[in-house]
């Protein structure tokens, strides 16, 4: 009986009753012609029936191997069609490229003009972007990319690192007005502060200098927390308190008025932009979703350095 383990037997066999002739196949395929008299009478074996008349001046196939020998056409053209699937997946970017990213307007602000030139450029492809903080497992939920800013943990993804860039330390106009001008970190000591929920609240985080080697520490007093930047971002605008974020967060709300950069030549850490994959053997898609998020976070400001 014959089984998927019998497939290198058709395309002997196909050669074989088209060249009518085993030495010429045998030729043509560059095997012994012992080789290819075996493939054939391995076939006959499996299929339990008789495929070829042979006589020492013609080969002639049997009515049952005019029929093995259609659905063996059959079956090659499906696996080269299958090849093709398979080629057009490694040399072009198709099916569907699942992202996660962090619930952040300005990685979604520049997640979106990326998405939309891929798909434009390469019909093929469809792109599905997940936006939460929450922490997915990629190979059991089927993503090909996820987004990180800051620390990432160890673990057997492959990681991609991106960018850099610092966290700062904001406050509304109506905050630093009541704190008055705060130029060091240890002014800010008993301030209100706004936190990420997500991260282990210290007693005191550390500053560093941009002017010099000095460090510096503020005593931490939490008063909100939330699980989002954006939600942080708005505690900050709606005058909650001092907060650290990102750069990029709130570059246009400090352009605008909406928020003061306090302590201006001092920060606390810097920030990476990451991307986590599942595995080395990444599919065309991944590869142009990550060239493209790269030259995105530059222009975002992040220092590839």
């Amino acid at each position: 009986m014959l089984s998927p383990r019998d497939l290198p037997l058709l395309p002997v066999f196909v050669a074989v009753a088209e060249a009518g002739s085993f030495t010429t196949a045998a030729r043509e395929l560059g095997l012994a012609k012992s080789v290819v008299s075996l493939h054939v009478r391995t076939l006959e074996e499996r299929c339990g029936v008789r495929l070829m008349e042979r006589s020492t001046r013609r080969l002639r196939l049997t009515q049952v191997g005019e029929q093995v020998l259609e659905a063996a056409r059959e079956v090659l053209g499906a696996v080269r069609t299958l090849e093709h699937v398979v080629q057009g997946h490694r040399d072009a970017p198709t099916g569907v490229l699942r992202v996660t990213v962090p619930l952040d307007p300005s990685l979604s602000a520049m997640l979106a003009p990326i998405a939309a030139a891929l798909t434009r450029q390469h019909p093929a492809l469809r792109i599905d972007l997940s936006f939460d903080d929450r922490v997915h497992d990629l190979i059991k939920e089927r993503f090909d990319v996820a987004v990180r800013l800051g620390s990432v943990a160890p673990s057997s993804y492959v990681i991609r690192r991106l960018g850099t860039e610092p966290e700062v330390v904001v406050a509304s106009p109506t905050v630093v007005d009541q704190w008055g001008e705060v130029q060091t970190p240890d002014r800010l000591s008993g301030a209100p502060w706004v936190v990420h929920s997500g991260l282990p609240v210290r007693a005191a985080w550390t500053f560093r200098s941009t002017r010099s080697a000095k460090q510096m520490q503020a005593t931490l007093k939490v008063t909100v927390a939330a699980n989002t930047v954006l939600a942080l971002r708005d505690l900050l605008v709606a005058g909650a308190g001092f907060g650290l974020l990102p750069l990029h967060v709130v570059r246009d709300d400090i352009a605008a008025g909406r928020l003061q950069l306090v302590c201006p030549d001092w920060r606390s850490r810097k920030l990476t932009l990451h991307a986590l994959l599942p595995t080395r053997q990444s599919p065309p898609r991944v590869r142009v979703f990550l060239d493209r998020l790269s030259d995105a976070s530059k222009d975002l400001g992040f220092d590839p350095t």
